[in-house]
């Protein structure tokens, strides 16, 4: 007999990072998720009446009075800014972050006039500065009146798609990972044994989840929360635009210097897919009218990137005692390889290495646990 899920799908899960944007839900037991990278820009929508010319096509949605396309090769239609609103507390609870959410809860075909319960992460080091406002500003709703109702209609609907907030739950980054590997949807917990049959997460367990962005450790012991380091857990300086794309764009100006209209958001969309597909072929970009191959600067900026972590993050955390360390995040798709190599007696855990979370990508490791662990706090509120 099939276990029914104690969760249904009208709670979401969201995770509008700084460089992919997502949400997730439980449908008839199974996760649906999908996502989007963390851009949008103005536009028209146009269209020309002809039969014969192919054209560029791309998506949009329209939001508080304006049209924004989004997805992969946004950048590459228009002529107006890229809006990305990364790396600031001011984009949690913004209109960009509440328009990612609702992008992809429309793209999930959540059905127009549903009542939502949205899980909501913030990183551990902002954690007590943008949870109110994250919070007020979704349950506002577009009137901001309080009622929580959005309006967003995509480019395929014929009319606004209408959600109600009805609450909003906020997390701090990491612990949504941390419950990915705790627990399976149901709400369970899941034994992770080592070969001594002890659990791998016991003791003191260090989440370090390396985004677009930052860099996020939270410290779990024996399942508790450690708050004493959550003010200081975030930085800045630990993720991948600052340690891959940047150096990426800087290194690629300098090939082509005429090049000035890439941002590192051109630079994201290279390198995913090079790391979907690692050929020569997959690195080989067409830019201001050069072909360039980027396949070992690439590989030279994930090794550097994967040296300064293992420097600057995980050898302090064996230092500091940790019993195991969780990869989480997108930032470990370009330094995993690397990183593993140098720690072969450690506990350095990855999705890869368990069956309730081998088919969770590393990026989705927050989104999805965050439905295990709603999930395990209303089971346990059922005993």
């Amino acid at each position: 007999m099939t276990p029914t899920p104690i969760l249904d799908d009208s709670i979401i899960s969201t995770d509008a990072g700084n460089g992919w944007a997502a949400c997730y839900r439980l449908v008839n037991g199974r996760v649906r998720m999908h996502g989007i990278p963390h851009v949008r820009a103005r536009v028209q929508g146009g269209k020309l009446m002809d039969d014969l010319t192919a054209q560029a096509r791309y998506d949009y949605a329209d939001f508080m009075g304006e049209r924004y396309g989004y997805g992969d090769g946004i950048w590459d239609i228009t002529t107006m800014p890229i809006d990305t609103h990364q790396n600031t507390e001011r984009r949690y609870g913004s209109p960009m972050h509440i328009f990612l959410i609702l992008v992809n809860i429309a793209e999930m075909n959540v059905k127009s006039g549903s009542e939502l319960t949205l899980v909501v992460p913030a990183p551990p080091g902002l954690f007590n500065k943008v949870a109110p406002t994250i919070r007020q500003n979704l349950l506002a709703g577009e009137s901001g009146k309080g009622d929580g109702v959005w309006s967003i209609q995509l480019r395929s609907d014929k009319k606004p798609r209408i959600y109600t907030i009805k609450r909003v739950i906020v997390l701090p980054e990491g612990a949504g990972a941390y419950a990915a590997y705790r627990f399976n949807t149901l709400g369970d917990p899941v034994e992770l044994l080592d070969k001594n049959g002890d659990d791998l997460l016991a003791g003191k367990v260090e989440v370090l989840d390396l985004g677009a962005g930052t860099g996020d450790t939270m410290t779990v012991i024996n399942g508790n929360v450690n708050p004493e380091n959550i003010l200081s857990s975030s930085d800045d300086q630990a993720g991948v635009i600052h340690n891959i794309l940047q150096p990426l764009l800087n290194d690629i100006l300098q090939a082509v210097p005429e090049a000035t209209h890439l941002r590192t958001v051109h630079v994201d969309a290279f390198l995913r897919a090079y790391v979907n597909n690692p050929t020569p072929e997959t690195a080989t970009v067409r830019i201001s009218g050069r072909t360039v191959n980027l396949e070992e600067t690439m590989l030279s900026a994930c090794r550097s990137y994967a040296e300064w972590i293992a420097a600057n993050k995980i050898d302090r955390l064996w230092a500091g005692g940790a019993d195991a360390v969780l990869m989480a995040g997108g930032g470990w798709l370009y330094i995993a390889s690397f990183v593993r190599e140098w720690y072969p007696n450690r506990n350095l855990l990855s999705p890869d290495q368990f069956k309730h979370t081998r088919s969770i990508a590393l990026y989705d490791l927050n989104g999805v646990g965050q439905l295990n662990l709603t999930a395990a706090v209303l089971r346990a509120q059922q005993v």
